[in-house]
Order: structure tokens, then sequence, then C-alpha cells
């Protein structure tokens, strides 16, 4: 799965959107948002880095620092994250998984950021 197929897959879940926060357009942002109360977040972050396509996701703390730990030479915290919301969020360059783990690396997100804002 290349960068453009993975802004796809993202971009498939429901209420998904996408943005691009920061200068130029290679740091896509893809976000959810509660409509009832106009609150969003971040589920998936796909950019350059290092001459590698990356992929920042989030998870609840456990399962984050559960994957660090088994793919410890691939995913680490997450890049251009603030400290509070380094133990959440997870980085990985999207060529070292297959097509299923970088969707569910995107499903897993996907979820937490709906747990968070309260979406059925």
């Amino acid at each position: 799965m290349d960068k453009s197929q993975l802004i796809d897959y993202c971009l498939s879940k429901q209420g998904g959107y996408l943005d691009f926060p920061f200068a130029g357009d290679d740091y896509a942002v893809i976000k959810i948002k509660n409509d009832k109360n106009g609150k969003y977040r971040i589920f998936a972050e796909i950019f350059l880095l290092s001459g590698r396509d990356c992929l920042t996701f989030s998870a609840d703390e456990e399962t984050a620092f559960g994957l660090r730990i088994q793919f410890a030479d691939y995913i680490t915290k997450g890049y251009h994250c603030p400290p509070v919301q380094a133990k959440y969020k997870s980085t990985a360059p999207i060529e070292f998984f297959d097509d299923d783990m970088l969707k569910s690396f995107v499903d897993l997100s996907y979820d937490y950021a709906k747990r968070k804002l309260k979406i059925d």
C-alpha cells in the first residue's frame, strides 16, 4: 500500500475527512468530527519523514506501548506530537508493513477517535 492508497483507505471511514493544517500538501491529516458538538480528532497523519512515507496513528496507552515493543525496530512514539499525546500516538514507516497491518493500525486509531468523541 502506498501513501495515496493509505489516504484513500482512511477516507473510506465514515465521517473521515482530509486536512492539510501544516504548510504544503505533503503532510496529510485525516480527522473525524462529532457533528453534535463540533469537536474533532485526528486519527491518521501520513507524511514523508527522512525519505520514507510514514503513518502516525492513535491507540490507548497500553496498546500503543505494546505495539512499540512488538515492532521495536519500526514503530516509535508519535512523530510531531506534543509530549502529552506521545504516549497515545505511534509512528510507523508504511513500507515495512503489509496492507492488512496498515489497515489494522488505521482501524485501531479510527475506533479510538470515535470512542473519545463519543460517536456511536
